[in-house]
């Protein structure tokens, strides 16, 4: 019996392709509304970042799935440790288990393929829930997921400028300097904040627990896509938005951009328009209304984790048959 591959980042970084990982998101959405994805709701395991026991400052995801379509079932364990001196506070494995053998197939690094799945849900925002492609997206946070989702979108649109936004100036310059030669768009730190959600799309990529955006300062968004584990957007935004769409309604309630108001029953499920997945399978029947601003929150599917990583694993087999490490 094989043994289970081990792949580093380089192995993944070779292996995906961002194009391509687009189509797989797409149709797992779709699949997931077909109701031929299985996607409990993230576990979530707070280590302090709720305030509470224990003083870690810490929390930990499991998100497991099934995804029918390319007969792929696995996990992805996620830790953060926003305390820790380290360059990268947030690590993660993806592990596949073959169903027909009974073994674990692959267990790879995780981080670079969720940041890449993290901007594709932006990327389906974009090409899906806005009449037109947008030209120029803002960004709030200048840590690691902002360098995808700049980085994926600019590979994907036709993007004329890229604002970013964070409340550290210096992280925000220094993002700004790694970033300028690796992408086609023009690529500005704002000062203000506002001048940054004055853009055709609002991107919230942050880790704060409260709300980065004023409800007056997105006049232009059509859309904004909140990205982060907390509390980024008001209630005006959320609740004054023409739709409101999630990708896992469960989830979404329990954390993320709604969980704050959903705690508060402000908020239910009966106000959500609807999942990405119900937008994919019914896009031709809705149109999206130029005039409308939608609020767009993908806390994030085991499910895409999954697809995109079994993707990238079936196109390591087929090129590198041979050079795999195995336990």
């Amino acid at each position: 019996m094989a043994g289970t591959s081990l792949l580093s980042q380089s192995d993944v970084e070779d292996a995906l392709d961002v194009a391509d990982a687009l189509r797989v998101v797409e149709r797992t959405y779709v699949e997931a509304d077909r109701n031929r994805v299985v996607n409990p709701a993230k576990l979530s395991m707070h280590l302090g970042d709720d305030g509470g026991w224990p003083d870690y400052n810490a929390f930990a995801i499991n998100m497991p799935a099934y995804v029918d379509w390319l007969d792929a079932v696995g996990t992805k364990w996620a830790v953060a440790t926003w305390d820790a001196d380290v360059d990268d506070p947030i690590s993660s494995l993806i592990l596949l288990f073959d169903l027909d053998d009974g073994r674990f197939d692959v267990v790879m690094e995780g981080m670079y393929l969720t940041g890449v799945r993290t901007a594709l849900q932006s990327a389906v925002g974009m090409k899906h829930l806005l009449p037109e492609e947008p030209e120029s997206v803002g960004v709030f946070g200048a840590g690691f997921q902002a360098a995808f989702q700049l980085s994926v979108a600019d590979e994907l649109f036709d993007i004329c400028d890229f604002y970013i936004y964070d409340i550290n100036s210096q992280a925000a310059g220094e993002f700004a300097a790694k970033m300028t030669d690796r992408i086609d768009a023009e690529l500005t730190v704002c000062a203000d904040p506002a001048a940054a959600a004055r853009s055709d799309v609002v991107l919230t990529v942050t880790d704060s627990q409260s709300p980065v955006l004023d409800p007056e300062w997105p006049s232009e968004a059509g859309l904004i896509v909140a990205l982060g584990s907390y509390r980024e957007l008001p209630d005006d935004v959320i609740m004054d938005a023409d739709r409101l769409v999630v990708d896992h309604v469960e989830q979404c309630l329990q954390r993320g951009a709604l969980a704050d108001i959903s705690a508060r029953e402000e908020l239910t499920a009966a106000d959500l328009d609807a999942t990405i997945g119900e937008v994919l399978n019914d896009e031709r029947e809705t149109p999206v209304n130029p005039s409308d601003r939608t609020v767009f929150v993908p806390i994030g599917l085991g499910a895409l984790d999954i697809a995109v990583a079994k993707d990238s694993y079936n196109n390591i087999k087929s090129d590198r048959s041979e050079e795999f490490n195995f336990v």
